[in-house]
């Protein structure tokens, strides 16, 4: 029993493990890609990185963008940006939010804020690889190396615009 016990934590620890490197990469891509979007680096402003999340995952979401924001120090490239937490129901009243990134949440908010970025045309990447189906941008998983994945339906109705840089490195699917 004890070693069942053993076993049984060391998995969780595994996984545990697992969902920081592939957090703190998306923590260090997501701004990345974010000065890929054309429209957010033609902006003379701040751009806005909302970082959106449901009711019970605020502190997760303000961690994700406190984090950003003291890695790059409100800047990447020649793009300033700053990174915050909002919710999914105050983020489809924003008009500010220039490139959106989905903390872990419902089908249902997925739904909603993949139908908002793509009639206001605002990039949308996601922690979940499974939300390209539901109508999310782009996402970035770890697998043998790290791979940005775009959903090429989604880049077309959306009428997004990157450099050129973003589709040698992305796979389309």
């Amino acid at each position: 029993m004890i070693r069942l016990w053993f076993i049984l934590s060391i998995l969780l620890l595994f996984i545990h493990a697992e969902d920081n490197v592939l957090l703190n990469t998306h923590i260090k891509m997501i701004p990345k890609i974010m000065v890929l979007d054309l429209k957010a680096a033609s902006k003379s402003n701040t751009a806005t990185l909302a970082i959106v999340y449901e009711s019970n995952r605020k502190a997760l979401a303000q961690n994700i963008a406190d984090e950003i924001n003291q890695n790059y120090n409100g800047k990447v490239g020649n793009l300033n940006f700053l990174a915050m937490a909002v919710n999914v129901d105050d983020l489809l009243l924003r008009k500010d939010v220039t490139f959106v990134y989905l903390t872990s949440m419902s089908n249902r908010s997925v739904d909603k804020v993949a139908a908002w970025a793509l009639t206001s045309s605002i990039p949308t990447f996601s922690y979940d690889l499974s939300d390209l189906e539901r109508g999310i941008l782009g996402s970035i998983v770890i697998e043998r190396s790290t791979i940005i994945y775009i959903n090429k339906n989604i880049l077309k109705e959306g009428k997004f615009r990157f450099n050129d840089t973003l589709f040698q490195l992305a796979r389309l699917i």
